[in-house]
């Protein structure tokens, strides 16, 4: 049975060895210019997204979630939990495959169900963790995106090496989201052919980004690239990319397996920017018994390797193959693969199984894939993104797969300053809220008061007449703009202009507010923010000036009475400093901070977050400090 040959290859990776030595656990602590690493399968559970809602394992063989159950030394680790501290799992495993013709002969490297990928024995050959912010992960549209000065932005992959032969190791890379994890990983290494004998490598390295943002837009997924390069001597044709995943939905510890559904969702959704996005992905959700769970989960396409001509690779993003395999049948009979062929049939298959009807839920896995790639030449990449998404329920997955997309779509800009050319170059993985106020030129905040809601404006282009703030339609709540002559005066931070205003309609949840600039060229969307309901939302955490030096004022309003915790974190998520923790009463409060540590030494030049944990919920606000 394949299950039998996936768990095989769970405890193989438990008791890996490489070149006789036992494996050592790494620090996910970043190397430094020049330091070595330990030796690479990071087989023992630490490596866990957590920067948002959903909790989620990360391996760097290719495997994706921690196998919840299974005897090894990484299931003890939440591997898609979410919410958050709650025990539910929406994964049990996942796993990128790849498929492609050799002289005729149709090969597949598969991860989940497979454990067809190791890393190589180099030296800092481990987990990489980063953030936007970090030391040599500058990009466009922050200050200084050429790190090292070189006149190349970006020449560098995460990875412990010197990549550009320059000395300098991990010096100009591109950082992305609240919390990202980088690794690589390959097909040809000799625990792989221990492990699976029958098995035919393509000759692939695999280049992983896992990324995961904080914020009510983006808590509940996690977006994964993939760079796939062809580092063997053959050519490989009709190339396929797709995700396997086996949820097993349920909380830890009791047998849920069995009681699955299974889908796939080919629709139009709106983000929270107001951008129309294509929302395909495969997604599975709960059946009866087992403490039942509302939860949907699933894997969205957010990319891949276009060609406008459609002669080597598809003209847009597309999902052409989706299956629902069936874990209690054969492979005829709609269960799984067995062999390299059989996996190749089922990511080049060109058609779509039908939904899981009702009353039929089992121990069902699905794949999605995208292609083909028509060829694939020694020393060429193609690149694959995704999303692990969850909702609370079909409409919410489906909004946050959105978000995703439109994420991963990222921000144009005219970076030339040549309105006439267009915006002509886009950051991915980059949403309007995340990037930098010295770039769009505005921030949007947006707080539950008693009658309503209040925004803040933060810009520099307080005197454009075509500014303003707009809220978005949805149900219940009709659109509603405010131009830059209702705005409010409200003084000035670091030299930018601050704005209030109140919408006093107190019907209809959730909110989408924009942040908008109205020009010649179009609207730019400066900035969005979204409020899921006033209970959540009441909940405000404002810093200022940003940047600062040496002094900041933070203001927060807390819903009702209780304990608050307020906390100062560094870029790696490392706690700099406590500012408060103990009881407060309900409403506003302010206090200051000078960039100081807890013993009182002043912090070095940096982006810096502060996250406030109080009545259940939590509020985030990154602050720039600059000595």
């Amino acid at each position: 049975m394949e299950a039998r040959r996936y768990f095989l290859g769970l405890l193989f990776l438990s008791t890996i060895t490489i070149a006789g030595a036992a494996v050592a656990w790494p620090s996910v602590a970043p190397l430094a210019a020049g330091q070595t690493g330990d030796k690479i399968a990071v087989v023992d559970g630490h490596v866990v997204h957590d920067a948002g809602a959903l909790w989620h394992h990360v391996g760097n063989w290719g495997l994706i979630g921690s196998a919840p159950g299974a005897p090894t030394t990484f299931s003890d680790a939440p591997s898609a939990m979410w919410p958050m501290y709650s025990g539910n799992e929406y994964l049990w495993a996942a796993g990128l495959w790849v498929g492609a013709r050799v002289d005729g002969v149709p090969l597949a490297s598969t991860a989940g169900y497979g454990s067809e990928f190791l890393p190589t024995p180099a030296p800092g050959d481990t987990i990489h963790p980063t953030a936007f912010g970090a030391p040599g992960g500058n990009r466009y549209p922050w200050p200084d995106p050429d790190d090292d000065g070189d006149g190349v932005e970006d020449e560098e992959t995460l990875n412990g090496l010197d990549d550009d032969g320059d000395g300098l190791v991990d010096e100009d890379y591109a950082a992305f989201g609240d919390q990202q994890f980088v690794c690589a990983y390959n097909d040809l290494e000799p625990g792989v052919a221990a492990a699976n004998p029958d098995h035919v490598p393509l000759g692939l390295e695999v280049v992983q980004r896992s990324i995961q943002w904080g914020g009510p837009l983006h808590e509940d997924f996690i977006g994964y690239e993939f760079t796939i390069t062809n580092v063997g001597t053959r050519i490989l044709e009709d190339v396929y990319l797709g995700m396997f995943s086996d949820h097993d939905i349920g909380p830890r510890g009791l047998a849920v397996s069995s009681n699955d559904y299974a889908g796939f969702l080919d629709t139009i959704a709106t983000a929270a920017n107001g951008a129309a996005v294509p929302v395909r992905m495969a997604y599975m959700y709960d059946g009866p018994g087992n403490a039942h769970l509302d939860g949907y989960a699933g894997w969205v396409l957010c990319g891949h390797t276009t060609d406008p001509t459609g002669a080597l690779a598809p003209t847009e993003p597309v999902v052409n193959s989706y299956q629902c395999l069936n874990g209690n049948a054969s492979f005829a009979g709609g269960g799984d693969p067995t062999n390299d062929a059989e996996r190749y049939q089922l990511l080049s298959a060109q058609q779509r199984d039908p939904d899981v009807p009702p009353l039929h839920y089992s121990d069902y896995r699905v794949l999605m894939a995208s292609g083909p790639f028509t060829s694939l030449a020694p020393g060429q990449s193609l690149r694959y993104q995704v999303a692990l998404v969850l909702g609370d329920g079909l409409a919410d997955m489906v909004a946050n797969a959105a978000e995703a997309v439109a994420t991963c779509r990222g921000v144009a800009y005219d970076r030339d300053g040549d309105p006439g050319n267009g915006a002509e170059f886009t950051v991915p993985w980059l949403s309007a809220q995340d990037a930098p106020v010295s770039a769009l030129a505005g921030r949007l905040a947006a707080s539950t008061q008693a009658g309503g809601v209040e925004l803040l404006v933060e810009t520099n282009r307080g005197d454009e007449p075509g500014l303003s703030v707009v809220r978005r339609g949805g149900l219940g709540v009709p659109e509603r703009r405010w131009s830059r002559a209702l705005l409010d005066p409200a003084g000035t931070s670091a030299g930018r202009q601050l704005f209030r205003v109140r919408d006093t309609d107190t019907a209809g949840w959730p909110r989408h507010y924009a942040l908008e600039l109205a020009g010649s060229g179009g609207t730019l969307v400066l900035d969005e923010v979204r409020l899921e309901g006033p209970a959540r939302a009441a909940l405000a955490l404002h810093a200022g000036p940003n940047p600062f030096n040496p002094l900041v004022k933070v203001q927060y309003t807390v819903p009702s009475a209780g304990h608050v915790l307020l906390q100062a974190f560094d870029v790696r998520g490392r706690l700099v400093r406590t500012l408060l923790d103990g009881a407060a009463e309900a409403g506003s409060g302010a206090l200051d901070w000078r960039g100081d540590d807890a013993a009182g030494r002043a912090l070095a030049s940096g982006v810096y977050e502060l996250r406030m944990s109080a009545a259940g919920a939590v509020a985030r606000e990154r602050v720039t400090l600059v000595r």
